[in-house]
């Protein structure tokens, strides 16, 4: 976060400052969690491999019960914290909080994501270590019992099969590439996530590893110890889940919506208790499309208007059946149907906190959007419209830089000095009319830049320079602000911020392609400067 006071500091604490800005607390986090595993377990392993209460079966599973135990106690602390990864309204409160600056959360799902390979990797341990242990206890036991029956016949073994089973759904309809193409399955086999902790809850409960008998101790050394461990993230998801249900059917309409060019669909909805703030986002749920299916858009409405609005892109299955119920119509195909007599149903959840939301905590702020990713940023220039026009005013910022990246022309409108987009203009007139209404403002506070990537053909060309009006307004875009060639060098871009805004700290606010985001991280490092005259430039991605 932003610190205006700094004091002349050695070679090495200026390396470690610009390493903490935007790197360290993600990696000091991770790297903290995989200790405080590895340690677990380490000391599990001592416990188990000495424990005098243990030799008679220590002498038939040999090395096997530690490593399967400390295993599966390594996996019961990260199932602890795996739920509260996707506690939303909790994450949002820490997120206004002094743990901010330490605690990424942010970056809530990329943990989510972290623990859950950290549980492939534990229960990879804790499967093929209990694998030996059924071998030894066949050749212990012989013919009484075999590998075969205690791995599928009893009751360790089967909850386990079920377990493993349920997670290696869930893992791989997880993977980006599954996601993304096919949500709805990733969705719903996501929801074995219920069997997998139903399952661990009874996996312990068979006291298949027991004390000598005769010594005074419980047998059974206490019974299932899983609950302990997950109770209270159960309990937190459980009153989010209710939460949610509750709070999506409280009252709840679309006030209008209005079909843009190029299958884009804008929805304003009135929901009195929705409170929002600018960069936020919604989960939108139709119960007439899909009733358990909810999807995250981010508010393109400021908190100042009496509505609040998403902008959504038909592009799958869900958009498209949401569109069409709306009663909007995308080519010759849709002409025949009827119109439509009343307007559906919808449940709002949230509004959930996001990077883009501290933009105001900065004197100087960079909004970056490529595609659709342009959306974020319209609830913050509203709002920016809307406290310029107030009494109050805006108060700590004093500088936007908007840029946007446009593929080729039909593509192509941009806001402030840094912002990248890929897409096309005539799905974005209603952000264009945003644009507009700001540069009429005429002041200095705002800069928009425009950058077109593409090629364009001759005629084009002359088409560009026969209409330029120049001083006046953009050929391409309609606005003052021209429009540059070329893909953006934000090694330039953030060297001139750098001079132009020495000894402040500016936010960098990205949304858009990976590719994209990595260059301007890059970037963001590259020139970030922590001594005392220097800038330090903080990256947010939005990331739902």
């Amino acid at each position: 976060m932003p610190n205006s006071a700094r004091q002349q500091k050695t070679k090495f604490r200026v390396e470690l400052e610009n390493w903490m800005v935007n790197e360290g607390p993600k990696h000091i986090f991770v790297t903290l969690w995989i200790i405080a595993q590895v340690t677990y377990f380490v000391i599990s392993y001592i416990q188990l491999r000495t424990a005098s209460n243990l030799s008679d079966v220590r002498a038939i599973l040999h090395e096997g019960l530690p490593t399967a135990r400390g295993a599966a106690n390594v996996i019961n602390l990260n199932c602890a914290v795996l739920l509260f990864t996707v506690c939303r309204n909790i994450l949002s409160s820490l997120r206004t909080t002094f743990l901010n600056r330490f605690i990424p959360f942010d970056k809530n799902i990329t943990f989510h994501i972290v623990i859950a390979w950290c549980i492939v990797f534990w229960t990879y341990v804790h499967v093929v270590a209990h694998y030996f242990n059924y071998l030894n206890v066949q050749h212990a036991l012989s013919p009484v019992l075999t590998a075969q029956q205690l791995s599928w016949l009893n009751g360790p073994g089967l909850t386990g099969q079920v377990i493993t089973v349920a997670f290696f759904l869930m893992v791989t309809s997880a993977l980006e590439g599954v996601r993304r193409k096919y949500f709805e399955i990733f969705w719903f086999t996501h929801h074995l996530f219920i069997i997998f902790f139903g399952g661990l809850l009874m996996h312990g409960a068979f006291c298949f590893i027991k004390a000598n008998p005769g010594q005074g101790v419980d047998i059974c050394r206490g019974g299932p110890t899983f609950w302990k461990w997950w109770v209270l993230s159960a309990a937190c998801y459980l009153i989010e889940r209710v939460l949610r249900e509750v709070r999506g059917r409280s009252k709840t309409f679309i006030s209008k919506v209005v079909q843009h060019p190029s299958k884009v669909v804008e929805v304003q909805i009135k929901k009195p208790s929705c409170k929002t703030k600018p960069g936020q986002y919604i989960f939108l749920c139709c119960p007439e499309i899909a009733t358990y299916e909810w999807h995250p858009f981010t508010l393109t409405s400021s908190p100042h208007e009496d509505f609040v609005s998403v902008h959504i892109r038909v592009a799958g299955d869900w958009t498209t059946a949401f569109a069409k119920r709306l009663g909007c119509k995308f080519g010759k195909e849709d002409s025949d149907q009827p119109p439509i007599t009343s307007l559906p149903f919808v449940m709002v959840d949230g509004p959930y906190g996001s990077a883009s939301e501290d933009v105001f905590d900065y004197e100087a702020a960079v909004l970056v959007g490529a595609g659709i990713g342009v959306t974020p940023f319209a609830s913050i220039l509203k709002t920016i419209w809307y406290r310029m026009t107030s009494p109050g005013g805006l108060q700590k910022l004093k500088k936007v830089y908007f840029i946007w990246i446009c593929r080729d022309k039909d593509v192509c409108f941009v806001i402030s000095f840094e912002i990248v987009v890929n897409l096309n203009l005539q799905a974005f007139e209603w952000f264009q009319d945003l644009l507009m209404t700001l540069e009429e403002e005429d002041i200095d506070f705002l800069e928009i830049h425009t950058y077109l990537t593409s090629r364009l053909k001759d005629d084009e060309i002359k088409n560009i320079i026969i209409n330029d009006d120049e001083g006046n307004a953009d050929a391409i875009t309609g606005l003052r602000s021209p429009t540059y060639f070329g893909r953006p060098n934000f090694d330039q871009i953030f060297q001139r911020l750098k001079r132009l805004h020495a000894g402040i700290d500016i936010g960098v606010f990205f949304c858009g392609p990976k590719v994209l985001s990595g260059s301007i991280h890059k970037a963001c490092n590259k020139w970030t400067d922590a001594t005392e005259n220097g800038t330090r430039f903080f990256y947010g991605k939005e990331n739902f």
